[in-house]
């Protein structure tokens, strides 16, 4: 099972950022070589059908799959678990905050209002987007990706570095229980030789 977990979580993970390349290589670059501008508003909003729910069920299964492995991992380390991942599992959270946060507003405030304003004009109910309001937002989508693929990126140098510490610290905590019985082990094998050689002078003092 925790291998499953953390298979899913990679693959959804490797998912996300897959879309976001998606988006700003191919979903956008393909919409400008319609052939007018229709058509390049119904290939944005078909490529927008599939990227907005893609990128927040990945995201769910991300969150869910990594909090499920946290609580594996502080069960194991129990009083540990703070002191040797905590700082890194705050700046992780953190950047996971942000991610979501910034993906949300791409989802909800840029991608999904090109479709539905699309929708509202088509009812008679408002105007479409003018085509320079619709290239500011594919620039703010695009800059917004990027900025998630930092992010991504981010934190998964932090899991990495938390996965190193959680490796490390039993391997630090195992050498110095090593050094403190090897000294123990020194301080025993020298007492004998202490009291012999104590023993021996007092035999020559007696002697003499």
């Amino acid at each position: 099972m925790i291998e499953f977990l953390t298979w899913l979580h990679l693959c959804a993970m490797a998912a996300y950022v897959g879309a976001q390349f998606a988006v700003i290589y191919m979903l956008i670059p393909a919409a400008e070589t319609a052939p007018n501008e229709a058509a390049r508003r119904a290939s944005l909003i078909a490529g927008f059908k599939f990227y907005n729910p893609f990128t927040i069920a990945v995201l769910g299964i991300i969150v869910i799959s990594g909090a499920t492995r946290l609580t594996d991992l502080k069960a194991s380390m129990k009083f540990d678990y703070f002191a040797r991942i905590g700082s890194a599992l705050e700046l992780k959270l953190a950047l996971a905050f942000v991610l979501i946060f910034i993906q949300t507003y791409i989802t909800f405030g840029l991608a999904f209002r090109i479709g539905r304003q699309e929708e509202v004009a088509a009812h008679g109910d408002g105007e479409a987007f003018t085509v320079e309001q619709l290239n500011s937002m594919l620039r703010r989508i695009r800059a917004m990706a990027w900025f998630t693929i930092v992010l991504a990126a981010a934190v998964i140098w932090v899991s990495l570095t938390m996965v190193s510490r959680a490796l490390d610290e039993p391997a630090t905590a195992s050498r110095i229980s090593a050094r403190a019985e090897s000294g123990r082990a020194t301080r025993v094998f020298r007492r004998p030789l202490r009291f012999a050689m104590l023993a021996a002078r007092d035999n020559g003092k007696r002697k003499t």
